[in-house]
């Protein structure tokens, strides 16, 4: 599942820029090693060592992302204005690592490289939904009109904020259930 949260420790330098920054984004990837001469034993450790997703079950490869943002309300007078913004976008993907590839068949081969495309397609998908989610709550944080109170102002941003996230976790697994997690677009080796 993604997270979100309100983070207190992001530097203030994030908080300086122009209305139409772009949130940070980090990105890591990680591997898992498989082995075996057949797509049947690959397919196998793929089921056995691959990610856990949201629904509990493995699956060959996972795309996580969680946004944090910070704002930095002040008051003026009987106004609370936002004076800054900063969102930061984590983006973690789990993929498969196949030990004896240089050592596989050439059938193999080819039906791994093309295997690995496909999952590659599919893990950016999820990618873009955190990546637009973050430069969406960007923008929402920035409009947020001001309040009498900084505290109501921060509440509405972060309510504001959190309807995105959700709405791109529901895309996420939306997009999931219609691919089957990425098998009908040939994330499958067999």
């Amino acid at each position: 599942m993604r997270k979100f949260m309100f983070v207190f420790g992001l530097p203030v330098a994030l908080l300086a820029g122009t209305v139409t920054a772009e949130p940070l984004v980090r990105l890591h990837t990680s591997y898992y090693y498989i082995d075996g001469p057949s797509a049947t034993v690959l397919s196998a450790q793929l089921n056995k060592n691959g990610p856990v997703g949201t629904d509990g079950n493995r699956h060959p490869a996972r795309t996580r992302w969680d946004i944090k943002w910070k704002l930095q309300p002040a008051q003026h007078g009987t106004t609370c204005a936002m004076d800054a913004v900063a969102v930061v976008v984590g983006i973690a993907q789990t993929l498969p690592k196949w030990r004896g590839e240089d050592k596989g068949p050439a059938s193999l081969k080819a039906r791994w490289g093309k295997f690995i495309e496909s999952l590659q397609r599919h893990e950016q998908v999820h990618k873009q939904h955190g990546m637009q989610a973050g430069r969406d709550i960007e923008a929402a944080l920035r409009a947020v009109e001001p309040s009498s109170n900084c505290e109501a102002l921060e509440s509405r941003a972060d309510q504001a904020a959190q309807e995105i996230v959700s709405k791109y976790q529901k895309l996420d697994e939306a997009y999931d259930r219609e691919t089957a997690y990425g098998r009908t677009e040939g994330g499958t080796l067999l």
